[in-house]
């Protein structure tokens, strides 16, 4: 290799890199929700816990946007440092800018097919009134009757861009059976105190039920 050409890989493997670095510094926040005003706290409650139980970034106006600056432009380069948009559906179909900004998030899809777009089925929605563009979309469904943490279970694999998978997840159908088992166990040890075992004795086996516990992965 000449240095000539030698130069000008090196030129270009440095641009690769940055172009690279670029995006990962643009992609900031794990997902960007867009919603109706008229949904916003039930939608923070759900950015909290995803924010808190799985360390999620989530870009939600009301805790990014400042007052006094064009909330559009805002908006706008939120949805550009995301790595997914979760669409929140409730009673009404999108429209104004709500609607634009799913127009957006599906144009960002088109030329990043990484880029996820998740519409979310609020506990009032109603399933006819999702736009045709998102219809054809894995949804997310809250809605009244369905199960819960399953729903959240599918919105936090959207956001990861990873597969659903089986469900319930491996052990948790007996998980409840086996915290109550030790936990009543802990309880019925009360009785001993009354009884006047020695304290220390009590402590010790309390340890021995707690290992036990940890020993089949249940905490």
């Amino acid at each position: 290799m000449t240095r000539k050409h030698a130069g000008l890989k090196a030129f270009r493997d440095q641009a690769v890199h940055d172009r690279q670095t670029v995006i990962v510094l643009q992609t900031s926040m794990d997902a960007f929700f867009s919603h109706s005003h008229t949904d916003a706290s039930w939608v923070e409650a759900l950015a909290r816990r995803l924010e808190d139980e799985c360390g999620f970034k989530v870009w939600l106006d009301r805790w990014v946007l400042v007052p006094g600056k064009s909330w559009q432009q805002e908006m706008a380069r939120g949805l550009e440092e995301a790595r997914s948009c979760a669409v929140f559906i409730g009673t009404n179909t999108p429209e104004g800018w709500f609607k634009q900004e799913i127009e957006r998030a599906l144009d960002l899809q088109a030329r990043n097919p990484d880029f996820r777009v998740i519409p979310v089925l609020m506990p009032d929605a109603d399933p006819s009134g999702i736009p045709a563009f998102l219809s054809l979309r894995t949804w997310v469904d809250f809605r009244d009757g369905q199960d819960q943490d399953y729903a959240l279970h599918v919105l936090r694999q959207g956001i990861k861009g990873e597969p659903v998978g089986r469900w319930p997840r491996k052990g948790d159908q007996n998980s409840a059976g086996v915290i109550q088992k030790y936990e009543q166990k802990i309880i019925e040890l009360a009785r001993f105190r009354s009884l006047g075992v020695h304290e220390q004795v009590i402590i010790d086996y309390e340890r021995k039920l707690l290992d036990r516990w940890l020993d089949e992965g249940k905490v």
